[in-house]
């Protein structure tokens, strides 16, 4: 098997591509376990082991135009990160795929975005106003995307798979109408309730933290949780609502050395890619 540093489904060019990948290859803040700025090679890596055919969506990926740009530039402060992304983003209309990185870079990612639901899966709440005194930190994510919801440019924030966080996080969300759907309610009741709930929303915008798994499915994350959740429960849920996704980051891999987690989520780009151009 040939194995190049781009992703395995790219074969497009950036001018016609309808969906760019690209890396954000930044872990500064990552307070347990580092290692997320490997993630986007590591994944692009991994991708080479993956059949271009969806089984589940009944599409090769071969039929859409798909191109790698390759990694933004980290060797800077975070706040440069984002214009630096911001600039790479507004280039041209294109299906973003961002590939972390802690989840820090999903705020980046989303930064200029308008009237969008943020659906983020996530073990953790993510709501800190600040964290190690740093407010762009891997747990203040949700808190800073939250700041665009007071100014009307988000319309709603939605969690699914918590299962940690602070008393005080989860007060915050109850007070201000974040929705927070925890795991065992989706490992009992399934993810059918929680689509009705997304019924109102045109375009979301998808932030995946690959702890929500559960470490069994997903043992190379920065912040490993217990009673997470099913891929499965993931893939049913973009099918679902696929034909809406307007765009998509996959967060906190750490590299490990059986290649279990990248392999998941270099996975899972081909299955969003899937599940999208489907829709169309």
């Amino acid at each position: 098997m040939h194995i190049d540093s781009y992703f395995s489904i790219s074969n497009s060019n950036f001018d016609e591509a309808e969906y760019v990948i690209f890396g954000i290859p930044y872990d500064a803040t990552q307070s347990f376990r580092s290692g997320s700025r490997f993630a986007p090679n590591a994944i692009r890596e991994a991708s080479w082991n993956l059949e271009s055919y969806s089984l589940y969506f009944d599409f090769d990926l071969s039929y859409a135009k798909i191109f790698d740009a390759g990694n933004i530039n980290t060797d800077c402060s975070f706040e440069e990160i984002i214009h630096r992304t911001s600039d790479f983003l507004t280039r041209k209309e294109f299906f973003p795929v961002a590939l972390g990185g802690e989840h820090t870079v999903s705020y980046a990612c989303v930064k200029d975005l308008r009237d969008f639901c943020y659906l983020t899966f996530d073990a953790h709440l993510d709501l800190r106003n600040e964290f190690d005194g740093n407010k762009f930190n891997h747990a203040c994510t949700v808190r800073r995307v939250y700041e665009k919801y007071e100014t009307g440019e988000v319309e709603r924030i939605v969690q699914i798979g918590v299962r940690s966080g602070t008393s005080e996080e989860r007060e915050f969300a109850r007070r201000r109408g974040i929705e927070i759907y925890y795991s065992w309610d989706i490992l009992e009741g399934g993810i059918d309730w929680i689509l009705k709930r997304l019924e109102p929303y045109d375009r979301i915008y998808i932030s995946l933290d690959m702890d929500v798994f559960d470490p069994a499915f997903a043992p190379g994350v920065s912040a490993p949780e217990p009673f997470g959740l099913h891929p499965i429960h993931f893939l049913r849920l973009i099918d679902e609502i696929s034909d809406r996704i307007v765009g998509f980051d996959v967060v906190e891999v750490i590299p490990d050395g059986e290649k279990i987690t990248q392999m998941l989520a270099a996975k899972i780009v081909g299955e969003v890619i899937s599940a999208v151009h489907s829709s169309i």
